[in-house]
């Protein structure tokens, strides 16, 4: 899978949601969305957490359905992808994220996640665009990783996003 091939299918999906919807972001106001976007991604991750239990030491889901985790993995990834698109993250590659250390369980995956969103979203309001950017890579890394950690395959995951997108746009 291509990942420039999934941010631009994200910036159709995305032009095509503000288009149906109305939505001026600039009545907003441009910190608001900033923000939202990285609440947004906060939330849904978590959501993806609390799907799991893993945080819970006596209720850790097994065999949970696959179509629901990656309904919430791809919430997620909308809002990964969007932060991406705005800041001009979007020139990463697969090969630019893999290799990093590899996270021994789910549990440390999600916390490297919430720390990473905070870090990009730290350096961004500092202006600071190549570590900005290397700290976007980490998480994208820490992203790709939790998929591996449920059991879903980026393959899989670039399937679903492209159906979705179809639904969504009727443009298929």
């Amino acid at each position: 899978m291509n990942l420039q091939e999934l941010f631009k299918v994200h910036e159709i999906m995305e032009n095509h949601i503000k288009a149906v919807s109305d939505l001026d972001e600039d009545m907003l106001g441009k910190e608001n969305v900033f923000e939202l976007r990285f609440l947004a991604l906060q939330v849904k991750v978590g959501e993806l957490a609390n799907l799991t239990k893993c945080y819970k030491y006596a209720r850790i889901k097994d065999n949970l359905p696959k179509e629901k985790l990656m309904t919430r993995y791809i919430d997620a990834l909308m809002f990964l992808l969007s932060i991406g698109n705005i800041n001009n993250f979007n020139i990463i590659s697969f090969d630019s994220i893999t290799g990093t250390k590899d996270s021994s369980n789910v549990i440390k995956v999600f916390s490297n996640i919430f720390e990473y969103i905070n870090e990009v979203r730290d350096l961004i309001q500092r202006d600071v665009y190549f570590d900005s950017l290397n700290a976007y890579m980490k998480l994208f890394a820490e992203f790709i990783k939790l998929a591996e950690h449920l059991g879903i395959t980026m393959d899989e995951v670039f399937e679903s996003y492209q159906n979705m997108v179809c639904q969504t746009t009727h443009n298929c």
